[in-house]
């Protein structure tokens, strides 16, 4: 959730970026929405107050971004309505929940999730009890401030890859790393939308300490939050090959480019950022590396979904240049930025292993706290 703070700093310099003036008068916040709904998951939202481009943001004004008192609500086309509580307010009773839902409160005090659902369900997943379905339209409100946000997006019918596998790149400049491939077959229709995500559950760390080459620190760890991929991590009808099937590979991305330090070492190992790990790819270490294990989360999304995040993508290739080209993102969000998106998303739990092909009849239906 990360990418939420740079979807902040995005849209503070797209609130201001049709003049060039260096000290911009004050104006009243605008909300920064990013809303996710899934088929069998419950919807949620993070909310946050756009700050002027040249704020300073430190950990006192970092909670002072976070919306808390907004009241929210998902209605589904045909009528059924549901309420998106925020974190803050949420009390299971299960110590285990609750300190789940008090550490996503700590870090993100302006999250709000559908509420109230099963979360105790463990065994029988995806969710019976969420509002979230395929081929239906979800209408976003958010009331704050005296002001109504609005928002309309669909969960499109699930279409997504035959099989996923793990492949070595032999251009790589380590031994162990690669990628993971897929094989798709695109409907013959146009407008089909592709996205792709993952998050490593479990990966071990090399490094080399650099006051002793000799001394090789190995470490275990895990991504915090999903990546999208880099590289186009949403794609359109494949850029020409409508109605074909075809295989192609996807890289780790990135959390995002503006990330706290506690992540950097997860993120950023010399040599790997974009690659997946297999085994080892330092020398001079006798310990046993074992593949990463990834969660990958596959996504069907609406065309005006694709149109924001193709943006996005764009603007963080920029690394948010003032000097850059201007750029228009395509919110979704009436009333403020940011953008509110449906998923028709299929997820794999993969080890980054050669020989191993994971079938659709094998995907993986994951707790509600993976999802993030």
């Amino acid at each position: 959730m990360n990418r939420f703070f740079y979807l902040i700093i995005i849209f503070s310099f797209y609130s201001c970026e049709k003049e060039v003036n260096l000290t911009p008068p004050n104006s009243n916040n605008k909300i920064v929405v990013e809303g996710v709904i899934q088929a069998g998951y419950p919807a949620y939202v993070m909310l946050t107050k756009s700050e002027p481009y040249f704020s300073t943001i430190n950990s006192s004004s970092y909670q002072d971004i976070f919306i808390t008192d907004a009241v929210v609500s998902v209605k589904k086309s045909g009528g059924e309505k549901v309420n998106l509580i925020n974190i803050n307010s949420i009390q299971t009773k299960n110590p285990i929940i609750d300190s789940l839902v008090y550490s996503i409160a700590q870090q993100y005090p302006g999250f709000y999730v559908e509420w109230p659902f099963d979360i105790t369900n463990f065994n029988d997943l995806p969710y019976k009890d969420v509002i979230g379905d395929y081929g239906n339209r979800y209408d976003l409100e958010v009331i704050w401030n005296l002001d109504t946000i609005t928002s309309t997006t669909t969960i499109p019918y699930n279409h997504t890859v035959d099989s996923i596998w793990f492949k070595l790149d032999p251009f790589a400049t380590k031994d162990s790393l690669g990628n993971f491939w897929f094989r798709y077959s695109d409907p013959d229709t146009l407008g089909n939308t592709i996205m792709f995500e993952s998050k490593r559950l479990a990966h071990m760390t090399e490094w080399v300490n650099p006051e002793d080459s000799t001394n090789i620190i190995v470490k275990k760890s895990r991504d915090p939050l999903f990546a999208k991929a880099l590289w186009g991590f949403v794609r359109n009808d494949f850029e020409g090959l409508n109605g074909t099937s075809f295989e192609s590979f996807f890289q780790r991305g990135n959390i995002s480019s503006i990330i706290s330090s506690e992540y950097d070492d997860i993120i950023y190992e010399e040599g790997e950022r974009g690659y997946f790990k297999m085994g080892q790819t330092i020398s001079n270490h006798n310990e046993f590396i074992h593949p990463d294990t990834v969660l990958v989360r596959i996504s069907q999304i609406d065309i005006s979904s694709y149109n924001f995040w193709r943006s996005y993508d764009y603007q963080q290739s920029s690394n948010g240049n003032p000097f850059a080209e201007p750029l228009n993102l395509q919110t979704n969000i009436n009333g403020g930025y940011g953008i509110w998106y449906g998923q028709s998303a299929t997820y794999f739990k993969a080890v980054a292993k050669e020989g191993i092909v994971y079938k659709i009849e094998e995907r993986y239906y994951p707790f509600v706290n993976e999802i993030l």
